[in-house]
């Protein structure tokens, strides 16, 4: 594939999103349709950025999403509608909650919980940074990833003597072309990566693929705006797995290393 094939590609990758998180008022819900690429089931990270987008529509003026809690309910259908409905749950002075409910097929799908504010002035304050061992992403190196991303793969970190790891997935990642300044796309996009993990929530078999491995429940915090078209740092890392389930716990970061998005993720985990 040529340098022209494969910006052709992406920039059709990235209009199909944009496409997807484009929304028709009916009956009182925001109606769109979910993307056929990933198959017959829609990657949960997509349905993550439709939900976002719909969630941001009623975002209060001044305000940005900072924190979203989400339960995966049923699988999504790809190639179909899906339709999301609010409702307000809270709007004080400071911050503003709403409930958002995703239907498809008249069943619900998935159930988001999400909270808006506004940023102000205080401390400054993150834990650690960029390890030493973490390279900067190189352009001429990256691969696509799902949708609209490109990727620079750095890998999880080596084994200790008891098999722990401080990290179990790691990338560089964003879209390779400028986006429009819509703090809320971006928003959506970011949330879609945020489900990008990998098999980082399965730490003794990193040589696998993700079959058997189904999110549940999936917890955001934006810490600080952040662009999807600029490179982003993603480290995971899996706390435990017991009880047929895992945790896993996520941190982006910029260049500068300091954290923009947090993440902490509840998946099951059937043997394969």
């Amino acid at each position: 594939m040529t340098a022209a094939d494969r910006e052709l590609d992406i920039a059709t990758a990235i209009a199909e999103t944009v496409e997807h998180l484009t929304f028709e008022e009916t009956d009182g819900a925001l109606v769109a349709r979910t993307p056929s690429s990933f198959g017959d089931v829609v990657f949960g990270g997509f349905v993550l950025a439709q939900a976002i987008a719909a969630a941001t529509r009623g975002a209060p003026e001044g305000r940005r999403l900072h924190s979203l809690h989400a339960y995966f309910l049923r699988p999504v259908a790809g190639g179909t509608t899906i339709a999301f409905r609010s409702t307000v749950l809270r709007e004080g002075r400071t911050f503003a909650t709403q409930q958002l409910r995703a239907e498809q097929h008249d069943k619900l799908v998935l159930s988001l919980t999400s909270s808006f504010t506004a940023d102000t002035h205080g401390d400054e304050y993150d834990l650690g940074g960029l390890a030493p061992d973490v390279p900067q992403p190189d352009d001429d190196t990256a691969e696509p990833g799902p949708g609209p991303w490109q990727a620079c793969w750095v890998g999880p970190t080596p084994a200790a003597d008891d098999g722990t790891r401080p990290s179990t997935h790691r990338i560089w990642f964003r879209v390779p072309t400028r986006l429009p300044d819509d703090h809320h796309l971006h928003t959506a996009l970011l949330g879609f990566a945020t489900d990008w993990t990998g098999v980082g929530g399965r730490p003794l078999r990193l040589d696998g693929d993700t079959q058997g491995m189904i999110s549940l429940d999936h917890a955001v915090w934006f810490h600080r705006p952040a662009r999807a078209d600029e490179w982003l740092f993603y480290d995971v890392h899996s706390l435990v797995n017991a009880g047929g389930r895992g945790l896993l716990r996520g941190v982006m970061r910029d260049r500068d290393g300091r954290v923009v998005i947090s993440v902490a993720q509840e998946m099951l985990l059937r043997p394969a």
